[in-house]
């Protein structure tokens, strides 16, 4: 069984750097960024989102801890937007770690995640995945995600 437990300080300063990189690393291999610029963007875009860390207004940093081991998987971030009627969501990170994939704890987490924003009166949630993450996309789907937009991109040099 999985539960989403608000994420401790220490582990939201390893979480931020290593999402920090992850982050431009994506953005660099699906053609978004360049590497030169990515890292230095990329800390900007969570500093504007992260302003306050995990005491952010609408944003819920989680761990996802297994319950009876009390193992660390990994984490969720998703901002509710409590200002809209009726309010949203937005998943901005999920992150199982490497060991741990492949054994239904995301599909687990994402139902937890269901719950908390239930309990919120939250009627939608939405999330962004790169074209290039098939098993998250096929995790999405599975869970009842619909796609909504495309984006698509042809390089014509390099």
């Amino acid at each position: 069984m999985i539960q989403l437990i608000p994420m401790e300080q220490k582990d939201f300063e390893v979480f931020l750097e290593q999402e920090i990189i992850d982050y431009a690393q994506d953005k660099v291999r699906n053609g978004n960024w360049t590497a030169e610029e990515a890292v230095e963007r990329s800390r900007k875009e969570f500093q504007d989102s992260l302003p306050d860390g995990v005491q952010t207004k609408d944003q819920f940093i989680y761990s996802i801890i297994e319950e009876s081991s009390g193992h660390k998987l990994g984490a969720l971030w998703v901002e509710v937007k409590s200002d809209t009627v009726p309010p949203t969501a937005f998943i901005y990170d999920f992150v199982i770690e490497e060991q741990f994939r492949g054994k239904g704890f995301g599909r687990q987490a994402l139902t937890a995640l269901d719950e908390k924003l239930l309990s919120m009166n939250v009627e939608s949630v939405g999330l962004h995945v790169f074209g290039d993450n098939l098993i998250a996309q096929e995790l999405y789907k599975k869970t009842g995600y619909k796609v909504t937009n495309i984006n698509m991109k042809k390089t014509l040099k390099g």
